[in-house]
């Protein structure tokens, strides 16, 4: 009776901490799916240049940002975390103010695609502390109306790629839920126009802090 006991015991032993490793992958593993929502600072660093003189100006302006992410990590030994990523994001942000002169430029963040990869450790069972990093495609459109008639007004908008990098910390909260809290910055590339008499050029970056509520499944 009392080997028996013992081989109860161990087998609920073994059955327990199974069920218990078996939590721990499905913690931080397999598909997953969130909602986004936080702060965003889009800052547009625009130059102007003719013959005798350069004008540079960077206008930054914080707005809120919004989208959804969906990804899937793995999880190959309970304490790291590896994971591919791609998301849709929009912002309210929108910045006026002169450049060069008399007159005045409007530049408004579109769009914003992302995606990229993941890598994390694994913090007692419930927590992911992550780095991230990876492409983006940003859209901006911008308004100009020169008021001296100097150049022709413009009116367009234009995709720009770059790359972000980010960190966060990601908490699972139980029954395949978890939040999230993530810092990214993002740094797209130039474009530059020329006319005879100027050279204009339009140099964007971007900062958010971005929370999250997800689902694994």
């Amino acid at each position: 009776m009392k080997t028996v006991a013992i081989g109860v015991a161990v087998a609920a032993a073994l059955v327990s901490t199974s069920a218990y490793a078996q939590d721990i992958v499905q913690t931080f593993n397999g598909p997953r799916i969130e909602l986004r929502a936080g702060w965003d600072n889009p800052d547009i660093r625009a130059t102007i240049q003719d013959n005798r003189n350069r004008v540079s100006r960077s206008a930054d302006k914080s707005g809120f940002t919004y989208g959804g992410e969906f990804g899937y990590d793995y999880s190959p030994n309970n304490k790291m975390v590896i994971g591919a990523y791609a998301g849709l994001e929009g912002s309210t942000t929108k910045a006026c103010g002169e450049l060069y002169g008399e007159d005045r430029l409007c530049v408004r963040a579109g769009r914003n695609i992302t995606a990229g990869a993941r890598v994390g450790a694994v913090l007692d069972d419930k927590f992911l502390i992550y780095g991230k990093g990876g492409y983006s495609n940003g859209r901006v459109t911008v308004d100009y109306q020169d008021y001296e008639l100097i150049l022709a007004d413009e009116n367009f908008g234009h995709n720009f790629d770059g790359f972000h990098v980010g960190a966060g910390i990601e908490a699972a909260v139980g029954s395949g839920v978890y939040g999230r809290l993530e810092y990214v910055y993002t740094k797209y590339g130039r474009i530059s126009a020329e006319t005879d008499a100027l050279n204009a050029s339009l140099k964007p970056t971007r900062q958010q802090v971005v929370y999250a509520m997800g689902v694994r499944f």
